[in-house]
C-alpha cells in the first residue's frame, strides 16, 4: 500500500494486536450477532465483531476459524494475545486486533478504513 500524503495521521480507534504485523484497507463490516456472519465476504471485508460475539465464538470455535480463512483482517472488542482468536489469526497470517473499544459504534458498515498493526498494537484509521 503506498503512503498518501493526505492520509489521517491520528486513529481513531486502538486496540491489541494480537497476530501479524501489516497494514490492510478495506470496508468495515459490523457483525453483532451470529446469524450475520453467514454472509459472502468480499476479500477487502474487515469483520468488526461485537462484544457479545465472544460467547458464541467459545462455543463455536470453528466458525471463527472459518471467519478467518474468508478475510485478511479482524477487528474484535473482546479477545486476548492468548487466545483462540489469536491462535487462529495467527494460523491463517491474518492482522488482528482485540480490545478495540465501541469499534461497532464508531465504526459503520462499509466504512472505507485502513488497519495497521506493528508489534502489539493496532490501530484504526478512516480513509473517506
Amino acid at each position: 500500500m503506498s503512503k498518501n500524503k493526505d492520509a489521517p495521521a491520528f486513529p481513531i480507534l486502538r486496540g491489541e494486536s494480537v497476530s501479524e504485523a501489516g497494514e490492510f484497507s478495506g470496508r468495515a463490516v459490523i457483525v453483532c450477532e451470529p446469524k450475520e456472519l453467514e454472509r459472502e465476504w468480499t476479500p477487502d471485508s474487515i469483520p468488526v465483531l461485537h462484544y457479545d460475539l465472544e460467547s458464541y465464538f467459545n462455543e463455536n470455535p470453528m466458525s471463527l476459524k472459518r471467519l478467518f480463512e474468508k478475510v485478511t483482517a479482524i477487528l474484535a472488542e473482546f479477545g486476548e494475545a492468548i487466545s483462540q482468536f489469536a491462535t487462529y489469526a495467527t494460523q491463517h497470517g491474518n492482522i488482528a486486533i482485540v480490545k478495540v473499544t465501541d469499534a461497532t459504534h464508531v465504526l459503520e458498515n462499509d466504512m472505507h478504513i485502513r488497519v495497521k498493526a506493528v508489534e502489539n498494537q493496532g490501530d484504526v484509521f478512516f480513509i473517506d
